[in-house]
């Protein structure tokens, strides 16, 4: 009788203390509750997320604690198994080390992330792909914004890029031969396409989107008509990006550029400088700037050029940055 008597006196301790767990349980909840229905306001002090992060973790805690005290109450009352007891202390161990179910986060808090106010840099050491405004181009006017950006249009998030070289051969085959010989023509490197992409968050990175724009209108048109400079053709472009190794300082004419207006997102006001004033404009608050561009390299510059200085790096730092 005395092994009946010890096994339904720890049977009865098991179902109290499970009582008084889930009890505990219950009530670490209800806090937790009312802390979430109330943390807009406790977050303007800035302690919302500690306090509500700490009191659901002792909330998950707790339920587990819960869920392995009643698995042995079930086992010793013939509805759970060995199997269900240990999966329980199991989760116990994982919830104090903040692995939840299936190995998720033990709570969900949402993340956002927060962009600059503004690309502006000046730093010479930025290794941002970006393309230089050339001085008869920075007026004042809608591309304004890019003299912040030491007259240059920077991709504020990294692009895609895409280049290649080529060495031409001509083909010769005299008869009767199996293989043909190579003549070598010339060598060339390819047009360069930069896809990049721009969130606008704020009227400042859509008038900064806005110059880019604009400036790239500019820079595929000629001197024509009543232009100062009237005869000349679209402006020569500076291409850089990570390091005077990948892209230095490369003379560039730009050949096409495209953009979309999607009709799923946001549209941004912001304004824009013309000769009659200020502008108002409204831009996506995501959009895709494909640029394509080619080298140009004058004369003087290729017959100043050595394969050997080239193989060496020599010709880094150069006026041309041959690439």
């Amino acid at each position: 009788m005395s092994i009946f008597s010890a096994f339904n006196n720890l049977s009865t301790s098991v179902n109290s203390a499970f009582s008084n767990i889930t009890s505990v349980a219950s009530t670490i909840n209800n806090v937790t509750s009312n802390i979430n229905r109330a943390s807009s306001s406790i977050d303007s002090f800035g302690y919302g997320g500690g306090i509500t992060g700490t009191l659901s973790s002792i909330s998950n805690i707790a339920g587990a604690v819960k869920n392995s005290v009643g698995a042995v109450d079930n086992l010793i009352n013939g509805g759970g198994t060995v199997g269900q007891v240990g999966s329980a202390i199991r989760m116990i161990g994982n919830t104090s080390q903040g692995v939840g179910y299936n190995a998720a986060p033990p709570t969900r808090q949402l993340s956002k992330a927060i962009i600059s106010s503004n690309i502006t840099s000046k730093d010479p050491d930025d290794w941002r792909v970006s393309i230089s405004v050339p001085s008869v181009l920075m007026k004042s006017g809608p591309i304004t914004p890019l003299a912040g950006t030491g007259n240059k249009m920077i991709f504020p998030f990294t692009p895609t890029v895409l280049l290649s070289h080529s060495a031409n051969y001509s083909k010769i085959q005299p008869v009767h031969t199996n293989y043909p010989y190579n003549a070598y023509e010339s060598s060339q490197v390819d047009q360069y396409t930069i896809v990049g992409e721009f969130l606008n968050e704020n009227q400042a990175d859509a008038a900064y989107w806005l110059a880019c724009l604009h400036f790239l209108r500019s820079a595929t048109k000629m001197f024509y008509g009543n232009s100062s400079l009237v005869g000349q053709p679209p402006v020569v472009c500076r291409l850089n990006g990570y390091g005077e190794h990948v892209l230095n300082n490369i003379p560039v004419v730009i050949t096409n550029f495209t953009t979309d207006l999607p009709a799923d997102v946001d549209y941004i006001e912001t304004t824009a400088l013309s000769a009659s004033g200020s502008k108002k404009n409204f831009v996506p608050a995501s959009v895709t700037m494909t640029v394509q561009c080619e080298p140009q390299y004058s004369r003087r510059s290729q017959a100043a050029f050595s394969l050997d200085d080239y193989v060496t790096g020599a010709h880094i730092g150069g006026s041309e940055g041959f690439v």
